[in-house]
């Protein structure tokens, strides 16, 4: 489909509502990514979850997610991201809903691996579309854009989820993500462009595979690549899952403040990653605003750790039997 601007419309406003609409579903994937740490508690009570169980199951999506990365580059290579991204959407609605009628752990850990299969293009499929519709010398600030904005699922996933899970309980709210989805991705099959095909219609899948291979022995690649590995694996652990229970475990938080507090992580990485983006200009290198964004990490999970071992101690029979925190106090 063609999105020339129409009468009226310029091509500035065409490209507000091609970003509007990739970052908004790439916000679907941040929300249920990271939904788990808020309803923990919630969940681990009404389904009777383990602390192993609660952990697979955000787990699950990251590992699904992971999983499937080379695959679906070269899907998105070989039939455009437009259409790889429509057809695991319908992945990630699919899965969304079972979460929300899920009666049993199975069921819920199940969910969030067709969640994690769903989302596994909603942040690289977008790349490739900036990367073919924009300058190359916006592509950095344009990928920016695109983790900062998505990012408000990051704060949905806190004290709005946290809010609604009150008021109208987990699954209701499950439900009402899996419609706004289904809006999101009709807008994508409006506004997008339409792919114009594979470059390489005749690659194999063997000679992709040797593609990647080659892509692997970059050496610039690895650093990059457990840094990552490292740094967003933290910020998933503590916002996505185990700082909930930790807050209603060791420091007393009922449901709306432990959204409250997330949220507080959550907005400080939407921060970070609008700023961070730009600072290669201000510092004139990559390497400066790396070191200096993991030092902080380092010594905030210090203080983490420093507030974990002086929690004020619970009184006898306070903690909940559904409690997930896997943590024994003498």
């Amino acid at each position: 489909m063609n999105i020339a601007p129409k009468l009226g419309t310029t091509r500035s406003e065409t490209a507000v509502f091609l970003i509007a609409v990739l970052a908004a579903l790439y916000a679907v994937s941040q929300f249920l990514r990271n939904s788990i740490g808020v309803i923990a508690n919630d969940l681990a009570r009404e389904l009777h979850l383990t602390a192993t169980q609660t952990g697979f199951l955000s787990s699950a999506f990251f590992f699904a997610f992971a999983a499937v990365q080379i695959p679906i580059g070269i899907l998105i290579d070989r039939y455009g991201p437009k259409r790889t991204m429509l057809a695991t959407a319908v992945l990630t609605v699919v899965g969304t809903v079972f979460f929300a009628i899920a009666p049993s752990a199975p069921m819920l850990i199940a969910a969030r691996v067709l969640m994690g299969l769903g989302c596994s293009t909603f942040f690289m499929a977008p790349l490739v579309i900036y990367a073919r519709r924009f300058p190359p010398e916006r592509f950095a600030g344009l990928t920016s854009l695109q983790m900062g904005l998505a990012n408000m699922g990051t704060l949905a996933a806190t004290a709005p989820l946290a809010a609604s899970a009150a008021v109208f309980g987990w699954r209701a709210s499950f439900f009402a993500v899996a419609i706004l989805t289904v809006v999101i991705v009709l807008a994508i099959a409006r506004v997008v462009p339409r792919d114009a095909g594979s470059n390489r219609p005749n690659e194999t899948w063997a000679a992709a595979f040797r593609g990647v291979a080659a892509a692997l022995k970059v050496p610039s690649f690895w650093p990059v690549f457990f840094m990552h590995l490292t740094t967003y694996g933290c910020f998933a652990s503590v916002i996505g899952l185990w700082g909930g229970p930790w807050l209603s475990d060791v420091h007393g938080a009922d449901l709306g403040m432990r959204g409250n507090i997330l949220l507080l992580g959550a907005t400080a990485q939407i921060c970070g990653m609008l700023l961070w983006g730009a600072m290669d200009r201000f510092w004139g290198s990559y390497k400066k605003p790396v070191l200096i964004g993991s030092t902080a990490t380092i010594l905030l999970l210090v203080v983490l750790v420093s507030c974990l071992s002086i929690g004020p101690p619970q009184p006898s029979g306070s903690r909940s039997s559904a409690s997930v925190w896997p943590i024994r106090r003498s």
